[in-house]
């Protein structure tokens, strides 16, 4: 219910779609799933994957519900082709949709503008958006594995905070430079990135 909440709260700000800057977010959307597709295990309870970057630079490439409805949809067929229980399958989608939604929401409520209409480095609406993604997808995750194995979420959001500390913040220019590269080179830099 919250990431259905947080895509119409977007759409009712900016209800139009523009299809030109669509584009782009459904092609790194398409690369998230692919990268959620080759997950890998993290602890004993949880995985992890590389797909919140593309994720993350559909954000930037078109900051609206389009994309979060996007990246809600290409985490619900990457799901489907895991074995894993449907709560789970369902929470993934959900969390990955709110964490989107909410950072698009800081993107724009920052005067993050899309990278395919303005190039420019804005670092306030970039970092924070990125910062905030990351620290809702991560707590929604460890609160999850706390509850189902009993332990404290806090204690699981550390531990596995850890190992991840200093590649989270290696996707903050990441994430604008994929997008960069998509809005210099089109078609050739989503071939760049996903290389």
């Amino acid at each position: 219910m919250s990431a259905i909440a947080v895509a119409l709260g977007l759409a009712m700000s900016v209800p139009s779609i523009q299809y030109r800057l669509a584009l782009g977010a459904a092609a790194f959307s398409a690369m998230g799933m692919v990268a959620q597709a080759v997950s890998h295990s993290a602890r004993k309870h949880s995985g992890g994957s590389i797909a919140f970057l593309p994720f993350l630079t559909s954000l930037v490439l078109y900051p609206s519900w389009v994309s979060v409805v996007l990246v809600a949809l290409a985490m619900l067929v990457g799901e489907a082709r895991q074995k894993k229980a449907n709560i789970k399958r369902a929470f993934n989608v959900a969390q990955y949709a709110v964490a989107v939604g909410v950072a698009t929401a800081i993107y724009l409520w920052l005067g993050g503008k899309s990278i395919q209409v303005d190039q420019a480095w804005r670092p306030l609406p970039h970092i924070s958006a990125v910062l905030g993604f990351l620290l809702i997808n991560t707590s929604l995750v460890a609160t999850a594995v706390g509850l189902s194995t009993g332990r404290s979420p806090f204690e699981v959001w550390q531990q596995n905070g850890k190992g991840t500390f200093l590649y989270d913040l290696i996707a903050i220019p990441l994430v604008y430079w994929c997008a960069l590269f998509y809005a210099k080179l089109g078609w050739a830099g989503v071939a760049a990135v996903f290389v």
